[in-house]
């Protein structure tokens, strides 16, 4: 459901430093060819193996050197509908035709969906068989691999019945709605990710997260933590460009720079530039730069750690909602390039509740938190708590994205209207996520986003048993740490539920306890968006979880001129 976070995911709605010029690009670069399609991103990549990632730029990056057994066609694609098709996979199963309710015997009641393989090989050669489709589960149900997502479907698989080389059946313990949707299955190499045994491997000591031999169209020929990562074709495979190279720039500021100077090629569609910087970047251009856009999946949002004491009072977190407004200050910054809404869902998911926009409310906010026991001192002073000690709270964000900034700005500002003294608390995007977010430590106000798109019910977001803590190896995404019992059975039951129009009425019931509870408060969804210059073309962003580069094929790339 939710990939990664977007920095997933998952370009995490990033803050950017404060400075007069922009930060330099990195020094230490790959060597350019005539024949490399060069790309730069704000995040550093972490892991090219899908589910272990933690942003979606990772998610964005392992496209290029996996595949999925399906895909999402792009947004927009067969007249606006989200297909999904047949990748490792020869066709897609449905109902009574490849899956269906098993009826008597030792599995009866449980969920049965047999699949077929089309040929293909790892990129050392050896054929993708059934057998990997199992290791990719045992490596997702395996509790030491640092995996960010796919344990919670892979629990809910009772066996994988390798029927041959090609064909496999999987035993689901109940009816499964997701069952061939993407991400669901992992497809690994078994021949490197297990012991002779059949248990897996620690992946992230063998370094295969950093160095996989994947079943993609690349492989990764250099890899320079930190600055740059250089990925080959595969000699076997035809069509795209003959290297790929993704250059890490620190801001995108200093992104939108190498993009003028002819440093890089292209941005992702994760970790790129923002729907405005890309439009004031190509607008002036004359034609030298071309944006293409795609209905986002990026969900925006201010999360509460409901761990601490105060904002643990859903008055507290009404007040600091009525304080800010959202519309004003997504417009002041993005115009009109984002859509501001209440939902975590995407406007264009099939079961979005439209639920009325909370305007600003400066008495309300002072009502609430005057109530909360949080009182001013004097006219115009930061309020205190009920034993008239200080009160400050800490707003989180990742650096590196200089609209976000502005954005952050202002909510301080009007927060501040209200006596909530908060402090901005800018970090490296691995720094924030990885030992502040992912492990709920930070303690109060956090803004970032996540990557939600059209298969995504919010199981993993706010489920009560998906609250990471180190007794779980920090899985699971619910970040704020919300505990609501009818939720959690409602989002379990729509993991089972295969009739649409009763999965879209069960969602709505969760969006609207989201909205009247508040564990996070929603700023906007972001479009899809890549920059490339004149001499690119076949780039364009899915707006699904499914990254840009299973297109690879239909890429090409001509020699960039010098200014």
């Amino acid at each position: 459901m939710v990939a990664a976070m977007v920095g997933g995911a998952c370009d995490c709605s990033r803050a950017p430093t404060t400075t007069s010029a922009p930060p330099s690009a990195p020094t230490s670069t790959p060597t350019p060819t005539s024949t490399a399609l060069r790309f730069g991103v704000t995040t550093d990549v972490g892991c090219l193996v899908p589910g272990f990632g933690t942003s979606a730029v990772d998610s964005e990056v392992s496209g290029f050197v996996f595949r999925e057994l399906v895909a999402h066609d792009a947004v927009g694609t067969n007249d606006g509908s989200l297909a999904v098709r047949g990748d490792l996979a020869a066709s897609v199963p449905t109902i009574g035709a490849g899956a269906s309710v098993v009826d008597g015997g030792e599995d009866d009641g449980a969920f049965s969906v047999r699949w077929t393989l089309k040929p293909s090989t790892w990129a050392d050669g050896v054929a993708v068989s059934s057998a990997d489709v199992v290791a990719g589960w045992k490596v997702a149900l395996d509790p030491t691999q640092p995996i960010t997502s796919g344990r919670d479907m892979a629990a809910q698989v009772q066996r994988i019945d390798v029927v041959d080389a090609q064909t496999f059946v999987v035993v689901w313990r109940e009816k499964q709605a997701s069952f061939a949707q993407p991400r669901v299955h992992r497809v690994l190499p078994a021949h490197l990710v297990l012991n002779a045994d059949g248990s897996p491997k620690n992946l992230e000591a063998t370094g295969f997260l950093r160095r996989p031999v994947g079943n993609g169209a690349y492989v990764v020929a250099e890899d320079n933590d930190g600055a740059f990562l250089r990925l080959k074709r595969r000699p076997d495979i035809t069509g795209g460009p003959a290297e790929v190279q993704v250059k890490i720039i620190p801001s995108t500021e200093a992104l939108a720079s190498a993009l003028l100077a002819g440093d890089v090629d292209a941005t992702l569609p994760q970790g790129g530039l923002s729907p405005p910087e890309a439009l004031r970047l190509a607008e002036p251009s004359d034609g030298a730069f071309v944006v293409a856009r795609a209905p986002g999946s990026t969900w925006v949002h201010l999360d509460f750690n409901l761990d601490d004491p105060i904002l643990g009072d859903v008055r507290v977190r009404q007040a600091i909602a009525a304080a800010i407004d959202r519309s004003g200050v997504v417009k002041a910054v993005a115009g009109d390039a984002y859509d501001t809404h209440e939902s975590f869902l995407p406007p264009h998911h099939p079961a979005f509740l439209p639920l009325p926009m909370r305007e600003r409310d400066v008495a309300r906010a002072d009502a609430l938190l005057d109530d909360a026991g949080l009182k001013r001192p004097a006219p115009g002073a930061m309020r205190v708590r009920a034993d008239g000690s200080p009160w400050q709270l800490q707003l989180a964000a990742a650096s590196g994205q200089r609209d976000t900034e502005r954005l952050l700005a202002l909510v301080v500002d009007q927060l501040k209207d209200v006596g909530v003294d908060v402090r901005l608390d800018l970090r490296p995007f691995k720094v924030f996520f990885g030992e502040g977010a992912r492990k709920r430590a930070l303690p109060h106000l956090s803004f970032y986003a996540w990557t939600v798109d059209v298969d995504s019910t919010g199981g993993s977001l706010w489920r009560a048993d998906r609250i990471p803590s180190a007794a779980n190896n920090f899985a699971g995404l619910n970040l704020p740490g919300w505990k609501n019992d009818d939720v959690t059975a409602t989002l379990k039951d729509i993991d089972s539920e295969v009739d649409a129009a009763a999965r879209v009425h069960k969602l709505k019931t969760v969006q609207q306890a989201v909205y009247d509870e508040l564990p996070a408060l929603s700023f906007y969804s972001r479009p899809s968006v890549v920059v490339h210059r004149r001499g690119v073309s076949g780039l364009r962003p899915t707006g699904t979880a499914t990254p840009m580069a299973a297109s690879a094929a239909q890429w090409s790339v001509t020699p960039s001129v010098s200014p």
